[in-house]
């Protein structure tokens, strides 16, 4: 979704992009909380740690001439499309570190459908894009969502149907599928199928 509004909170004026994903964290945190053991709510706040702050600090990479220049940006600016994947990437790497502690895939296919879908619809809800998009996003990734996380018992399966079903809801948004979300999603598909492997590993191994 294309970012056309901005919030303002206490002193600071965020776009409605990064209010989602504000939104998102603590929600999902929250759920997964409630829904699976504190460890896996822990190893999740961490893994967002570890993108805001990567992301954030990314500008050092990205522009660093003016970071230099005028150190007040970091608070205002970020690194942009390639800080989130390096954020991402980070995140992502701070799980595998753990990956003798996350070894319940189920735990991580709701963090991952979840973060997604929940900061599409806030996304959708806080911006002002075409009708269309909106409604495709809102209605195919909450089927999606309903129908994985308390329907479908194949949990690889899980993750490959709603990155598929993911990118077909791009098609339809304004930035189409060569948005940093669907490489995100890519991304969050291949930490989801390492962990199934290593699942699988250590089932054979026991």
């Amino acid at each position: 979704m294309i970012n056309t509004e901005w919030y303002t909170i206490r002193a600071l004026t965020l776009p409605a992009t990064a209010v989602a994903l504000l939104y998102t964290f603590l929600i999902v945190w929250l759920i997964l909380r409630l829904q699976f053991s504190k460890k896996y709510a822990e190893i999740y706040a961490d893994a967002v740690f570890t993108f805001m702050i990567v992301w954030k600090f990314s500008l050092f990479f990205t522009d660093f001439k003016a970071v230099i220049a005028q150190p007040i940006s970091l608070l205002y600016f970020n690194g942009g499309t390639i800080g989130v994947f390096l954020g991402v990437l980070a995140a992502l790497w701070q799980v595998w570190r753990k990956k003798a502690v996350v070894v319940d895939l189920k735990a991580y296919c709701w963090a991952m459908v979840l973060t997604q879908s929940i900061y599409q619809w806030f996304a959708v809800l806080l911006n002002n894009n075409s009708v269309i998009g909106e409604v495709m996003t809102l209605v195919v990734l909450s089927l999606l969502t309903i129908f994985i996380l308390w329907k479908l018992t194949a949990l690889k399966q899980s993750l490959l149907l709603y990155t598929v079903g993911f990118i077909l809801v791009a098609f339809f948004q304004p930035l189409g599928i060569w948005q940093t979300a669907v490489g995100v999603s890519l991304l969050l598909l291949c930490m989801g199928i390492v962990i199934h492997h290593n699942e699988n590993n250590a089932g054979g191994k026991a």
